[in-house]
């Protein structure tokens, strides 16, 4: 609505000129009274008349303003509260409800523990493949290849038997005979050699959500820590027995513990996450060969094959019974010895 304007009326003469005719006959200056009473009425009357016509001008133009704001109003309350309610609504809703819950779920599965762990499958011929192995529900053992063939470069054999593989700061590295830290680009396919671990048949190599990197040498029966910039190595703890294969592995960080897998004597050990100072062991239902081992903090089961006779199938480990539970048969193309699962998105590897 419009605001009216506060408008004043005009000030009417009252004032008469016979009080100024001065010796005029009674009837003269009853005349001019009268004459001056009608002048005065006729300019009050038509005074009253002009405000009056303005004001019913104004009044006029109000109500046309009135009319026509409240048509308008109308049409447009109508309009826009239709309106209103129909985006406030559906993109309101729509945009939070999306948004939050497909973050939300990006973030946790994509992001933080992808459902897959990475081998370098060794099927013959000098042949080495990066596959991406499915853990997911419903699409256990299912295959992506990686990489078709990596490039063993940097002087590494190019029959190099990768006995291990871990991730360490969103990068891939593996044990390159047993003797050597190497490093794996998934982007170019090619492996690269970081530097000797100053220790024999290291063959169980992971990593802790610190970046620190642990080893276990069957050669020497120690657990060794591991200098991912050199390969460069030291004794931590003495591993309990003779130990023969092994796949080594880190829990997660409430557990903070290591497990490994001793092929002589088909045990499962736990390994203080700190020092590596033993803390027990469990007999499993299952006679392992060669050893890959890998903890999925993700799935919060522990993966392993290398078992005798169906080396190329995936099992998993109760961490309590010592159970060995085939998970996927026929799996990998030669015999597995190495599993590695991400901390989080690792480069050129669809999530």
């Amino acid at each position: 609505m419009l605001a009216l304007s506060a408008c004043g009326d005009p000030a009417n003469t009252t004032e008469t000129e016979a009080s100024a005719t001065v010796g005029g006959s009674e009837s003269d200056g009853a005349s001019t009274t009268n004459a001056t009473n009608a002048t005065n009425a006729t300019d009050a009357t038509d005074a009253t008349d002009a405000t009056a016509n303005a004001t019913s001008s104004e009044t006029t133009s109000t109500s046309v303003t009135d009319s026509t704001t409240d048509s308008t109003t109308d049409s447009t309350t109508g309009s826009t509260g239709s309106t209103t309610d129909t985006t406030t609504d559906t993109t309101t809703d729509t945009t939070t409800d999306t948004t939050t819950d497909t973050t939300t779920d990006t973030t946790t599965d994509g992001e933080l523990f992808a459902p897959w762990i990475l081998s370098i499958d060794e099927p013959g011929g000098g042949v080495h493949v990066l596959l991406k192995v499915s853990v997911d529900e419903g699409e256990v053992g299912k295959t992506t290849v990686i990489c078709e063939d990596l490039e063993i470069a940097g002087g590494l054999p190019t029959d190099s038997n990768f006995t291990s593989l871990t991730f360490n700061n969103e990068e891939l590295y593996a044990s390159s005979n047993g003797n050597t830290l190497a490093f794996v680009n998934p982007c170019t396919c090619k492996v690269t050699p970081i530097g000797p671990f100053g220790f024999e048949k290291v063959n169980g190599i992971t990593s802790n959500e610190a970046q620190n990197m642990f080893g276990a040498s069957v050669a020497s029966d120690v657990i060794v820590n591991i200098d991912p910039m050199t390969g460069a190595s030291e004794i931590l703890s003495q591993l309990p027995g003779d130990w023969g294969s092994t796949g080594l592995t880190w829990s997660d960080p409430v557990d903070n513990l290591l497990y490994g897998i001793n092929a002589a004597d088909d045990r499962l050990y736990t390994f203080n996450g700190d020092n590596a100072s033993s803390l027990g062991s469990i007999a499993m239902n299952a006679n392992f060969a060669s050893v890959g081992l890998e903890f999925h903090p993700g799935q919060d089961a522990l993966y392993a094959c290398g078992v005798t006779n169906q080396g190329k199938s995936l099992f998993s480990v109760d961490l309590d019974s010592g159970e060995v539970t085939l998970e996927a048969a026929d799996v990998f193309g030669g015999n597995c010895d190495n599993l590695a699962a991400p901390f989080g998105p690792v480069e050129c590897i669809p999530q």
